[in-house]
């Protein structure tokens, strides 16, 4: 049976219970799998549990065997992940907590009914995230609503045969002087009559 003695128990262990950490740790990669390991070499000075070092655990961290799993007011522990499972939620003995893996607007539309219902929710704050998330919306809304719609493409008119021309006149003309530029004028050799020998009187 559940009492407060056992309650306060659970509470003064939990602040005398350290992180414990796998040995090597701050060397160690950070990753998401990084949980707890025995130390098991040889020469671990963790494993030998000496002063100085990390704890390990051992017998004598645990909470009391009728507290364990439980939340720190003793409520039962219950992960959600739709609306109709809160339906079969005590909310005097059982505390909720929202799965982490649910998008903005489920965890809205939970987190509203667990309040109407009066259920506690662990892990997070609702009225913050409830009041966060409305003003969200809001701000969404009335962004959407300032926009200005784009304005309407007038047709363009019809350009004329003659004005389709003359950029293409005006093209081949550029192009007809700039070839004339890059050739190089060679300079013209007037051909030289042959001498003629003087006839001897």
């Amino acid at each position: 049976m559940i009492t407060e003695k056992l309650l306060q128990q659970k509470r003064k262990m939990n602040r005398r219970r350290p992180k414990f950490l796998r040995q090597d740790y701050h060397h160690r990669i950070k990753v998401s799998d990084d949980y707890w390991r025995a130390p098991k070499g040889s020469q671990s000075k963790m494993r030998e549990k000496r002063i100085g070092h990390r704890a390990v655990v051992k017998v004598g961290y645990g909470s009391p065997v009728e507290l364990r799993g439980l939340y720190m007011t003793g409520a039962e522990l219950v992960y959600i992940s739709n609306l109709k499972q809160l339906d079969n939620v005590k909310p005097k003995e059982q505390a909720v907590i929202v799965q982490g893996t649910l998008g903005l607007k489920k965890k809205y539309d939970i987190l509203e009914k667990a309040a109407e219902k009066s259920i506690s929710v662990v892990g997070i704050n609702a009225k913050k995230f409830i009041s966060d998330f409305e003003a969200f919306v809001k701000a969404k809304q009335d962004k959407k609503a300032a926009r200005k719609t784009p304005a309407e493409v007038k047709p363009q008119a019809k350009e004329t045969k003659a004005a389709e021309k003359k950029p293409e006149a005006k093209k081949t003309e550029d192009k007809e002087k700039s070839h004339e530029k890059a050739q190089v004028k060679q300079p013209q050799t007037k051909e030289i009559p042959p001498k003629t020998e003087a006839k001897k009187i």
